[in-house]
């Protein structure tokens, strides 16, 4: 073997082992990406944490994530509902990371409800008092009912309603003639609570509502926020 061929075959090896560690270097700075299809996994498996005191049928559906995605694979992960939100209809869940790379993403998803609430079981009239033979219990999905809905008979019969309605309509508690019970410009609580947790808002009032009827108020931070007027000067966000 001559001198020109040695200088040539270690040339060439030379090359190959540095081709080699390069590789390998730029092999291990790749990050390890976490599976999109896990955080869909984590997504429903809070809203089911967050559902679970309901004792209705629960469907839920996280919306698929846009595959071109790239995150951190993640020792911490931590779900979370932005304020005001609950697990009840269409909802945006936060999924937060915190180590060993911090990284927040919201993620879609919906929560349908199933249960059983009641309409009406023949045309009401204006200032017709309900009786138990005016209503019918049906089920379906309470989620997609307006809020207020009525699921228990108590709260329906003996109430007096605001105005006529035809059959098959479901029945709200903003439908009664109720004395108000907070007043256009009262300090009031907005009050969001799930499964364990509660979060409450000093706010003022923007119009009258009776106990169950849809009110709008008004932060002080200057936010709109709607939710079902309750007894002692609160509303409660659905």
């Amino acid at each position: 073997m001559n001198k020109k061929f040695q200088r040539l075959l270690l040339s060439f090896l030379l090359g190959i082992s540095a081709f080699t560690s390069a590789i390998a270097q730029d092999s291990d700075q790749q990050p390890v990406l976490i599976e999109l299809g896990n955080l869909s996994k984590e997504v429903e498996k809070f809203l089911r944490s967050q559902s679970s005191s309901l004792q209705d049928d629960i469907e839920i559906n996280v919306k698929p994530i846009d595959s071109r995605l790239k995150l951190s694979a993640c020792a911490q992960l931590s779900p979370f509902f932005p304020p005001g939100s609950k697990a009840w209809g269409k909802v945006t869940v936060g999924m937060r990371c915190t180590a060993p790379k911090p990284w927040t993403v919201y993620i879609a998803a919906q929560v349908r409800v199933f249960g059983d609430y009641f309409v009406t079981k023949s045309a009401i009239s204006a200032g017709q008092v309900l009786s138990e033979s005016d209503i019918v219990k049906v089920r379906g999905e309470l989620s997609s009912q307006s809020p207020g809905t009525i699921v228990n008979s108590g709260t329906a019969i003996g109430k007096t309603m605001i105005a006529a309605y035809p059959a098959g309509i479901g029945i709200r508690q903003d439908m009664f003639k109720m004395v108000p019970i907070i007043q256009q410009g009262q300090s009031i609580k907005i009050v969001s609570q799930g499964n364990g947790f509660r979060v409450s808002n000093d706010a003022i009032a923007l119009n009258n509502a009776s106990e169950g009827q849809l009110t709008r108020a008004k932060t002080n931070s200057g936010q709109l926020v709607s939710g079902i007027a309750r007894a002692g000067g609160f509303i409660e966000v659905q």
